[in-house]
């Protein structure tokens, strides 16, 4: 809990941790290669397709002029990996980011749908995979992490 329940980003989900376990365990600490995390404002501005029907995103496109073109990052075959969703227990709430290689489309965008400034945000965080540049089975370890 505590810093835990509020993810912003990588850096900051991670700094509660010390030293000693940055170099205990390295691959925690670092996105693997060929990913990627962007904070968006929405709307995203990117359009989504499924990989598989009823499993996996990939970015089919970018709108043009969009919050993700803008940002730079993000490009056309993509895979999203990770995204904030908030989850509400009662009176309390956090915002955890969550793996979703398998997420179906609706899913995604009840995700993206649920980072509203009445929770505290102001944007959503996505993971991607560039599939030509990450090993996906690194990626899957990595995103265990968040499990």
């Amino acid at each position: 809990k505590g810093e835990f329940k509020f993810y912003r980003n990588l850096q900051d989900f991670l700094k509660p941790f010390p030293d000693q376990d940055r170099q205990a365990f390295p691959e925690v600490f670092t996105l693997p290669c060929g990913t990627y995390e962007v904070q968006l404002d929405k709307p995203l501005g990117i359009v989504f397709e499924e990989v598989e029907v009823g499993k996996g995103l990939f970015v089919q496109d970018l709108v043009e002029g969009g919050n993700a073109e803008q940002e730079g990052q993000v490009q056309k075959g993509d895979l999203l990996v990770g995204i904030t969703a908030v989850k509400i227990v009662g009176a309390k709430y956090e915002r955890r980011l969550i793996p979703c290689r398998n997420f179906d489309f609706d899913t995604m965008v009840g995700a993206v749908s649920s980072n509203e400034p009445k929770w505290g945000c102001e944007d959503v965080v996505l993971m991607f995979e560039r599939p030509d540049e990450a090993d996906s089975a690194q990626v899957d370890q990595f995103m265990a992490f968040f499990e």
